[in-house]
C-alpha cells in the first residue's frame, strides 16, 4: 500500500480536516502521515488508497490558528490549486504542537522524529519540573495562560478581519443591487417615453430624477418628433 512504503522519518495521526460537500463546509476526521517530500491523509489507519496528499514544498506558510469551534486548529497555505488553504484539527494543544514541530521540520529539511521527540521531551521535562513546588505550579500555570490569552488575541484579530471582510461585501452588495434599482426604473421609464412619444404625447424632461435619465427622454422626444412629422407627410 501506499502506507507501508512510507518509511523511517515520519509522523502520523489522527486529525480533523475541514471540507466542502454537498451541505457546505464540513470537519472530517482523516488519518495523516508526514513524510519529508509530502503530508498524506487516509479515510483511516486501514485504508490502502490515500484520500488526498499535499506536497510539502508548496506550503508557504503555516498558522497556529484558525476557527473559533476548533481551538486545536491549524492552517496550511500552500500554492496547491491556485493558493489553497488546508484547515486541520488536531484533538488537544498537545497533539497540535506535535503537527507543527513535525511539519516545521519537514519543511526545514531537518529530522521530524527528532523533532517531535524534543518537542515532547521538552515539553515532559517542564512539566516535571513544575510539578515539586507551587510556585514553580503557578509560573507554568502563569505561562499557560498568556499562551491562552495571546491564542484568543489571535483569534479575535482573525474574527475582527472576518467582520471587516463581510462588511464590505454586503456594502459592495448594497451598491450593486442599488445600481439594479436604478436601472430598472430607467429601463420602465424608457418604455413609458417610448410609448408617450409614439403615440405623439409630450414627455415631461424636467420631470426625471436624473442628467442622464432627461438626456434620454430628450433624446426619445426628439425622435419620436421626427416620427409624427415623417408620418405627417405620408399623408
Amino acid at each position: 500500500s501506499e502506507r507501508e512504503t512510507m518509511l523511517g522519518d515520519v509522523h502520523r495521526g489522527w486529525l480533523e480536516k475541514e471540507g466542502g460537500g454537498v451541505f457546505g463546509r464540513s470537519w472530517q476526521s482523516r488519518y495523516f502521515v508526514l513524510s519529508s517530500t509530502s503530508l498524506t491523509y487516509f479515510e483511516d489507519e486501514a485504508a490502502r488508497d490515500s484520500k488526498g496528499e499535499i506536497d510539502v514544498a508548496s506550503i508557504t506558510r503555516i498558522e497556529p490558528s484558525a476557527p473559533l469551534d476548533k481551538p486545536y486548529c491549524f492552517s496550511l497555505h500552500t500554492t496547491h490549486k491556485g493558493g489553497k488553504t488546508y484547515h486541520l484539527a488536531a484533538a488537544d494543544v498537545h497533539q497540535k504542537e506535535q503537527w507543527l514541530h513535525a511539519l516545521a521540520a519537514a519543511r526545514r529539511g531537518d529530522s521530524i522524529v527528532e523533532a517531535v521527540a524534543s518537542f515532547s521531551s521538552s515539553s515532559s521535562a517542564t512539566s516535571d519540573e513544575s510539578a515539586p513546588s507551587l510556585s514553580s505550579s503557578s509560573s507554568s500555570s502563569s505561562s499557560a495562560s498568556a499562551s491562552e490569552s495571546t491564542s484568543s488575541s489571535i483569534e479575535i484579530d482573525l474574527l475582527r478581519r472576518r467582520v471587516a471582510l463581510l462588511e464590505s461585501s454586503r456594502d459592495t452588495l448594497t451598491k450593486q443591487v442599488e445600481e439594479s434599482a436604478k436601472h430598472a426604473a430607467l429601463l420602465d421609464s424608457v418604455r413609458t417615453w417610448i410609448e408617450e412619444a409614439l403615440a405623439g404625447r409630450t414627455i415631461d424632461v424636467n420631470a426625471h430624477w436624473n442628467a442622464e435619465a432627461r438626456a434620454l427622454a430628450e433624446q426619445i422626444a426628439t425622435l419620436g418628433e421626427r416620427a409624427q412629422r415623417a408620418h405627417a407627410n405620408t399623408l
